[in-house]
């Protein structure tokens, strides 16, 4: 745990499991949109060109869900702050607000010295259809070393 690289002490994103669900289900409806798209090529008419048009509406909303629900998911911890990029929205929380580390259901919870919770969803088990306890104490390696070295982390090039 103790090297950095380009300031970067560690990433982690959704589960294996919860990212497959998220190409699934921007996959599947992009495939159903394209083959829709090819009926409207190989029989033309207003009535397939509708439905074509539909199954890429829903496609686009499938893959924008996937996108936004579990792809872009992920907390990263940096030699300055730690980023926890959730569905709801990020937040960034510098080392000198941490003050403890716990695992939720919603994910990592970061505790600030005033008594505030931070969630980091990409360690949630409802993002990775998983018991995250493994790559949660990852997590606790890393940020125990951060938050109880009386040096800090050494950067490696």
């Amino acid at each position: 745990m103790g090297d950095v690289r380009d300031g970067v002490i560690g990433v982690w994103r959704v589960g294996r499991s919860g990212r497959l669900m998220g190409y699934v289900l921007a996959v599947g409806p992009a495939c159903g949109a394209l083959s829709a798209w090819l009926g409207v090529f190989s029989h033309p008419g207003t009535q397939s060109a509708g439905s074509a048009g539909i199954a890429t509406a829903v496609a686009l909303g499938f893959g924008l869900l996937a996108w936004w629900g579990l792809l872009r998911v992920r907390l990263e911890l940096t030699t300055d702050v730690i980023v926890m990029v959730n569905p709801w929205g990020t937040q960034r929380l510098p080392w000198s607000r941490v003050g403890g580390l716990s695992l939720g259901n919603w994910g990592a919870r970061f505790h600030t010295t005033d008594g505030f919770t931070y969630s980091a969803y990409a360690l949630s088990g409802l993002a990775g259809g998983t018991r995250q306890d493994e790559r949660f104490a990852d997590v606790r390696r890393a940020v125990d070393a951060r938050l109880h070295s009386r040096q800090p982390l050494q950067e490696s090039g």
